[in-house]
């Protein structure tokens, strides 16, 4: 698999819009650019009607983006993602007011008011 995206620093997650491999690898994906990764990553998935962070999602990544007006952290990410560590961190290093997280396939939004209150356990 070859993606078309800058990998993250070790140690760095400040980029606005950062992209998480089912392996772990952090990527930079520029904003609107989802598109063009689930083409790079979910080559035969063809022209798919949803969001392609949702379909993204479904296939094992996580989409970390952060909204530069409202200071609100968004994510998409599979049923089973449980690293609470990135999300804390992602948040932080964005001075974020609240996280909203959405789970696929299930549709489960989760919302936080701040990064220390992030728990994935939580409904």
């Amino acid at each position: 698999m070859a993606v078309p995206f800058p990998q993250v620093p070790p140690g760095q997650i400040e980029a606005a819009n950062v992209s998480i491999a089912p392996d772990g690898t952090k990527y930079v994906v520029p904003s609107g650019m989802h598109e063009r990764l689930y083409r790079a990553v979910v080559p035969d998935a063809g022209d798919g009607a949803r969001d392609p962070k949702t379909e993204l999602a479904l296939a094992g990544w996580v989409s970390l983006h952060m909204d530069g007006l409202t200071r609100r952290v968004y994510i998409d990410a599979p049923d089973d993602f449980a690293d609470t560590a990135i999300l804390r961190r992602f948040a932080r290093s964005h001075d974020a007011e609240s996280i909203v997280m959405a789970r696929h396939p299930s549709g489960d939004v989760a919302r936080w008011q701040s990064p220390g209150t992030v728990s994935v356990t939580e409904q």
